[in-house]
């Protein structure tokens, strides 16, 4: 009998312990080396998820705010990245905001190489239409002249 109680103990200390990842994939879910159980994760996930959105929001107001500083030299300000391959974490300052200087630079090194993206007047300026007063009203015209009129 002390024969058989020596192997049932050998028995016990041959088992392996279960493995780690399988471990944890019936435990709670481990994040980081911490325990975090299941009702924190779905908060922890929620969190994430807002997070991301509100990283979005942040990048396209600094891809706008980049644009809205190009507009000025640029007639289509998206060119700065489409054709210029200036990326907008390039033009952003030390603090995370959008440095004027870097967008004022990244926007001439692109005019120099395609001066033709630049902004176009607007209007065409005065090309003589529309009703003109004149200072000089003995100048006869067409009006008086079939009128009868005389100066």
């Amino acid at each position: 009998m002390d024969n058989t109680e020596n192997t049932h103990d050998q028995d016990e200390h041959a088992k392996t312990p279960e493995d780690p990842a399988t471990a944890s994939a019936k435990s709670p879910a481990v994040d980081g080396g911490e325990f975090v159980p299941e009702d924190h994760r779905q908060t922890l996930d929620e969190a994430h998820s807002r997070l991301e959105a509100a990283q979005k929001r942040i990048d396209a107001m600094l891809l706008r705010e980049i644009e809205r500083q190009a507009a000025q030299r640029l007639d289509v300000p998206s060119d700065l990245f489409d054709l210029g391959k200036h990326r907008v974490a390039n033009l952003l300052g030390e603090d995370g905001d959008v440095d004027a200087e870097k967008v004022a630079a990244a926007v001439e090194s692109l005019l120099k190489s395609r001066p033709n993206l630049a902004v176009r007047p607007t209007g065409w300026g005065d090309v003589g239409g529309g009703p003109r007063s004149s200072a000089d009203d003995d100048v006869p015209d067409w009006k008086s002249a079939l009128r009868g009129q005389r100066h």
